[in-house]
């Protein structure tokens, strides 16, 4: 299944064949999902050899394009060298607007099946003409699609119980006049229904659609392997029955987003309300149980990195490699009875590769890491019953150099800047971002990628409609007022070809501020507990508001985990790690 070069001429011969310039595969799946199975991440990597999360790979009949972001240039760079293909680099360059169309590649095959509808009209727009092809029989050896079986959560875990959300819905949907809610995304679904799958590794989901009408009734398509329970109010049927349902209720008036389902399944209904499922915003906004449940869940967290701190420390002699230091992670949070998974695969990334914002370590690729190198970048988290987390930080293990010193107070006052801030109501992502980016604008450095995202409710790492960005991104729907309940990260870092990487990386809670005669304030919580290093910080660039900040928020982890730990060694060494810290 791995890449090679012959597939490229095995699929060019089909490209002909249909008398195509070109076929585009996505990185997708037939729920628009950001995060894939392996059964449909193979269509891309049997012919690409790129392993990032992002792509789109475009192969016509004598050249090939994989276009990703800020996140996967260097990574990209390094993984496509002698392939045949060539580098994309989005947001510097456009694969419509400077490859397809600057070289006349029309018309292009791709599955329609894998497309969501906005972005096929996007391209359609643009005058590309697509025609519905699926070149994925190709792959040999592919992944199966998952029979893990869904399951419940417990009634503590919801504030919302099933009947109530759908009665919010049947709201929503009499006030734009729909008889009929069709939901393809897939973490929506779970989060109507209360329950949870392992179909996508680290996101807790289940391949499955999910008709909603207070008149037609509530219908849920999925493979019938996958549950052994019923679900009250819900019709369950076999998950291709879907196609067949839709043909029979096309002219139904039906809300669907185009964001978020498939050009084929769209195409199916006739009577379009188009608009965004009830559903998005509903479970973006954490209630009561949800906030109480994820600030229990961040300090068993936090306590799993600070015991990884320790360990980190005391092995370094040891030269483990990053994957050992990775899987250890791995077994400190599964320790919790409440972690049942990982939120994504941990980044743990010494010294250059720290400047792969999204490099992961594998049994064929993972450095040694010891005080030879400055630092261990470690993006990870996992997924608990009770929440989803997402923390980075990067540990000083080795001498730091003058500029990684700069850099690294740099990322931190980028973090202070956006925790601190006090917004009015209706500011969105894009009012704050500059909060964290102005401290490296001023001295011509920047970081290809989003500020902060939001964070899912024992559901994806990623969730919109929340998040920090200065641009408008195609890909992400992340322009979303913030209103308190929504969970963003805040995650600002400086990278540096061929020397270093750093990112620090909080989650933060919206709350209310206060209220004047001018309108209604709200500011952000932090509820990530877990130590920043103060080792390399330079305290002449930092005011005394931002130490102040730091030493709060320790004085918070602090209180946060020591009810958590009973053992006075590792006691110690967070009362080391969270000392004051003065000019």
């Amino acid at each position: 299944m791995l890449f090679k070069k012959e597939h490229l001429d095995e699929i060019r011969e089909y490209i002909k064949k249909d008398n195509l310039k070109g076929y585009l595969i996505l990185t997708s799946d037939p729920h628009s999902s950001e995060y894939v199975s392996s059964y449909y991440l193979s269509f891309r990597n049997y012919f690409a050899p790129f392993s990032g999360s992002a792509a789109k790979l475009l192969i016509t009949l004598d050249k090939a394009y994989l276009s990703t972001d800020g996140r996967y240039y260097i990574q990209a760079s390094k993984e496509l060298e002698g392939s045949g293909i060539s580098l994309v680099k989005e947001g510097l360059e456009s694969l419509e607007d400077d490859i397809i169309l600057k070289n006349n590649i029309n018309p292009i095959g791709t599955s329609f099946n894998l497309i969501n509808e906005i972005d096929y009209e996007r391209l359609t727009n643009k005058g590309i003409k697509l025609v519905d092809k699926d070149y994925s029989f190709l792959i040999k050896d592919r992944p199966s699609l998952s029979k893990e079986k869904v399951f419940k959560l417990d009634e503590s875990l919801n504030t919302l119980s099933v009947k109530e959300k759908l009665e919010y819905i049947y709201k929503k949907l009499d006030e734009v006049k729909a008889k009929a809610n069709l939901i393809s995304s897939l973490d929506d679904i779970a989060s109507i229904l209360n329950i949870r799958g392992k179909d996508i590794p680290c996101n807790p989901v289940f391949y499955s659609y999910l008709y909603v009408s207070k008149d037609y009734g509530n219908h849920l398509f999925i493979d019938l392997d996958k549950i052994d329970f019923e679900i009250s109010d819900i019709n369950i049927h076999p998950y291709d029955d879907i196609f067949k349902f839709l043909e029979e209720h096309k002219d139904i008036p039906t809300l669907v987003d185009k964001n978020k389902v498939s050009t084929k399944v769209y195409s199916l209904i006739n009577n379009k309300i188009n608009g965004s499922n009830p559903s998005y915003l509903l479970k973006a906004i954490k209630l009561e149980k949800e906030v109480q449940n994820t600030k229990k869940i961040q300090a068993l967290d936090g306590l799993a990195l600070v015991k990884f701190h320790k360990y980190l420390h005391e092995n370094l002699s040891k030269n483990l490699s990053e994957l050992d230091y990775s899987n250890k992670l791995k077994e400190f949070r599964l320790s919790s009875p409440l972690c049942f998974d990982l939120s994504f695969n941990t980044i743990a990334a010494v010294g250059k590769n720290a400047a792969l914002m999204h490099y992961s370590p594998t049994l064929e690729h993972s450095s040694i890491v010891n005080d030879k190198e400055i630092e261990l970048l470690v993006d990870s988290g996992g997924q608990y019953y009770g929440g989803t987390t997402d923390t980075t930080r990067t540990f000083l293990i080795g001498t730091p150099s003058k500029e990684f010193i700069h850099d690294y107070t740099l990322t931190l006052k980028a973090l202070i800047g956006v925790s601190s801030t006090i917004f009015l109501e209706n500011s969105d992502g894009h009012t704050i971002d500059i909060r964290a980016r102005e401290f490296m604008w001023k001295e011509g450095m920047d970081y290809k990628c989003g500020t902060g995202h939001g964070v899912g409710y024992i559901l994806n790492v990623h969730e919109g409609p929340n998040g920090f960005r200065y641009y408008v991104s195609k890909d992400r729907d992340d322009q979303g007022k913030l209103v308190p309940g929504m969970i963003t990260t805040i995650e600002p870092g400086v990278y540096k070809e061929n020397k270093y990487g750093i990112r620090i990386e909080n989650n933060l809670l919206c709350v209310p501020a206060f209220t004047t005669n001018d309108g209604k304030f709200y500011k952000f919580e932090t509820i990530t507990y877990v130590p920043i290093d103060t080792k390399c910080l330079d305290l002449t660039i930092m005011s005394d508001e931002e130490i102040k900040w730091l030493n709060d928020y320790h004085k918070l982890v602090n209180e946060k985990l020591t009810p958590l730990i009973d053992n006075q060694e590792l006691k110690d060494y967070l009362d080391e790690l969270t000392k004051e810290i003065h000019r």
